[in-house]
């Protein structure tokens, strides 16, 4: 388990090529997983604006068993379990360090929950309003910026904000 260290986070300008990053990753996890999974490309690279540069990658699974079967899956090909994961959610990467521009986030979740309904409703939401996506490309510099680039910090602030908006998705 890993994730609490205390490392910088940067926001940089979006770049088309995690869309293709995410399609080659997306692949590669078909390989592995089949077709019995729903893959999604989820997070800023997903709605075009800017982030860490890394590629959050959302995998739908039925119930429970499976996600603890995929994250099996996921581990024995490379993946690393994050401390982040909760009940309803297993949160993995690529690096079994802090995580760094270029890695993959893939999140697991049964397609039933909130969790896994949350990341579809803000990443389209996000997708269908761009001046609201543009919002929260700015919010998360400002954030950087005033938590002095400490990822912690940064993490609970923007949960903070991505609540606002999965809440204010909900209504429209």
């Amino acid at each position: 388990m890993w994730y609490n260290n205390v490392m910088s986070v940067q926001i940089k300008p979006y770049s088309s090529k995690l869309v293709d990053r995410f399609e080659a990753e997306k692949a590669r996890i078909r390989g592995i997983l089949g077709n019995n999974v729903t893959i999604e490309h989820v997070g800023s690279s997903a709605v075009g604006i800017g982030g860490k540069n890394i590629v959050d990658i959302l995998i739908g699974v039925k119930d429970t068993d499976e996600m603890q079967r995929v994250r099996d899956e996921l581990e024995e090909n490379g993946y690393f379990e994050g401390n982040d994961s909760h009940p309803d959610r297993i949160f993995m990467a690529t690096s079994e360090a802090e995580t760094k521009e270029g890695d993959y986030h893939v999140h697991i979740s049964p397609r039933e929950t909130d969790t896994y309904q949350d990341f579809i409703i803000l990443r389209d939401y996000l997708r269908n309003n761009p001046e609201e996506a543009e919002r929260y490309y700015r919010e998360k510099e400002t954030l950087a910026k005033e938590t002095k680039y400490d990822r912690k910090k940064y993490r609970a602030l923007k949960s903070e904000y991505v609540s606002k908006l999965i809440k204010k998705a909900k209504t429209r």
